[in-house]
């Protein structure tokens, strides 16, 4: 049986193959690659796979290959992205716009209210079941250690941050 993702070539950057990849190839690409790509193709393969599949809700799979230990995490923004990354040196307030309550926990978040409003009320209104009265938006205060990336597709100035204090967060605003 002949696999449909292709194995690594060595004339061509890991990321150019990826890309190169079907977009619904391409997880499996990276998974297979893993271990053979080094810590800058890592990232820089990661990055590509956040921008351009949407694999948010595989959520587990993104806590370990973010908040793994290899080194070079910057390959994965561009320069600019990387300036505002390197100033966040103190508590921020990051916002999240969701659909239903039950997807206001995630690791995509946003420094500017009007992109988490865009999300709530505009983006995600045509998931099946939606009404403006489920969605909303929910801000948390995320230490810097907590943000893995700061990707800026599209304009969405989007923080990838660790579920785990996302859920801390939320459940402390809960509970108080």
């Amino acid at each position: 049986m002949v696999s449909a993702v292709e194995y690594i070539e060595t004339s061509s950057r890991p990321a150019d193959q990826m890309r190169s990849t079907p977009p619904t190839q391409r997880k499996i690409w990276f998974d297979m690659h893993v271990d053979d790509l080094s810590d800058r193709d890592y990232w820089s393969c990661l990055a590509t796979l956040w921008v351009t599949d949407y694999l948010a809700h595989e959520r587990g799979w993104w806590h370990d290959h973010l908040w793994c230990n290899r080194p070079h995490r910057s390959a994965a923004m561009t320069p600019a992205e990387r300036a505002i990354y390197e100033q966040i040196n103190g508590p921020t307030i990051l916002y999240r716009g969701y659909a239903s309550a039950a997807n206001s926990i995630g690791i995509s978040w946003t420094d500017d209210p009007s992109v988490a409003e865009f999300f709530a009320y505009d983006f995600l209104s045509h998931q099946p079941g939606y009404t403006p009265d489920t969605a909303g938006i929910v801000s948390c205060v995320f230490h810097p250690t907590e943000v893995a990336l700061f990707k800026n597709e599209n304009g969405e100035r989007e923080f990838i941050v660790s579920e785990p204090a996302a859920l801390v967060h939320i459940t402390d605003q809960m509970t108080a």
